[in-house]
């Protein structure tokens, strides 16, 4: 008897603390599965779980997206330059498995995505797809595996978190994941984060990079295809001259320039498509006052860019983008890099 009464009690506490866990994510709503009203705030920490609520549900016609590189932009830049509402889809050290599953899920739950503007890291050209990290069951459109939802670990993590934190820790949409006011930009923060890689003997093949690239543009151009409708805007971001000065020392900046140079040459061909290298803007790129480490760069420049591809500055035509990347080539191999490193100890 003492047995049995032991086992009910057990079962209720763990049915109650289910329940109770179910409730308690339920009401708070960390993951924003109902999305955000005008005015509302939410507590930004995790974009692959809170970014499947916002795409689903909010109200947008644009959409701007990326990696790290895009947390410092804000969509009410792009919304004042056209008039239309957009949506900022931002997931640290994407993967372009993860954009795609993200994109596919904005197209099927919006009738109409006027733009897409789509910074396409150097990084993400050269690198292999190490898989998806994104919970996929709240991209699909099953509601019966959205049930685990209320019973994951991450997310009442998340419940409780943001209510001990309360609303002071929340900000509106147009914050979400922006970290700039953490860091600091500067001459300091760029050359002390950043560590000197040795020089390599022998440089990469030009076409290192190639088939990776290939791979990458299959998934990109596929998003073309598939919605002729929709302009895309894509672009390459200002790193850095610490970047350049990294792959000089590594011998690969022949092999990226020519990863870029076929990624211009593919995606010039569709006419729904526009590029803008920001690569190119040597201005930027040498001010390092406006970088965190040697690719992130501050608001005042994420602002000008977002300004820049909305008017159409920096864009690439397909007649000249070899003579860019040339141009592009010639400057970051005729750099003087040491002179940036004479005063450090």
């Amino acid at each position: 008897m003492k047995s049995k009464t032991f086992f009910l009690t057990a079962l209720f506490c763990a049915l109650a603390l289910l329940l109770g866990t179910a409730g308690l994510v339920a009401w708070v709503d960390p993951m924003l599965t109902g999305g955000l009203e005008e005015g509302e705030t939410a507590l930004f920490v995790n974009e692959r779980y809170e970014m499947a609520g916002l795409i689903r549900h909010q109200d947008y016609e644009d959409i701007v997206m990326g990696t790290s590189l895009v947390a410092n932009y804000r969509a009410s830049w792009f919304t004042q330059g056209t008039g239309r509402e957009t949506l900022k889809i931002t997931f640290p050290d994407g993967r372009l498995s993860e954009f795609d599953i993200a994109l596919d899920l904005a197209f099927r739950t919006h009738e109409t995505i006027h733009t897409v503007y789509f910074c396409l890291d150097p990084n993400v050209v050269i690198r292999a797809d190490k898989g998806v990290e994104l919970p996929e069951y709240l991209y699909n459109d099953d509601p019966l595996d959205d049930l685990q939802l209320y019973f994951n670990g991450e997310c009442l993590a998340l419940a409780v978190k943001s209510l001990l934190l309360g609303d002071e820790a929340k900000a509106p949409l147009d914050e979400a994941f922006v970290w700039d006011g953490k860091y600091e930009f500067s001459w300091d923060s760029a050359l002390g984060s950043y560590v000197r890689p040795k020089q390599v003997n022998k440089p990469l093949d030009g076409d290192a990079f190639l088939p990776a690239a290939q791979k990458n543009m299959d998934v990109v151009c596929s998003w073309v295809e598939k919605h002729p409708d929709t302009q895309f805007k894509i672009w390459f971001p200002p790193y850095s001259i610490l970047y350049w000065d990294k792959t000089q020392r590594e011998g690969t900046t022949e092999a990226i320039i020519s990863a870029l140079e076929y990624v211009c040459g593919r995606l010039l061909s569709y006419e729904n498509v526009g590029v803008y290298s920001y690569l190119n803007d040597r201005w930027t790129a040498t001010d390092l006052g406006q970088y965190a480490d040697y690719i992130h760069c501050s608001s005042q420049v994420t602002s000008a860019l977002a300004q820049g591809m909305v008017n159409d500055a920096w864009r690439i035509w397909p007649e000249y983008y070899q003579s860019q990347m040339d141009e592009l080539r010639q400057y970051v191999t005729g750099y003087d890099y040491d002179a940036m490193f004479e005063n450090i100890n």
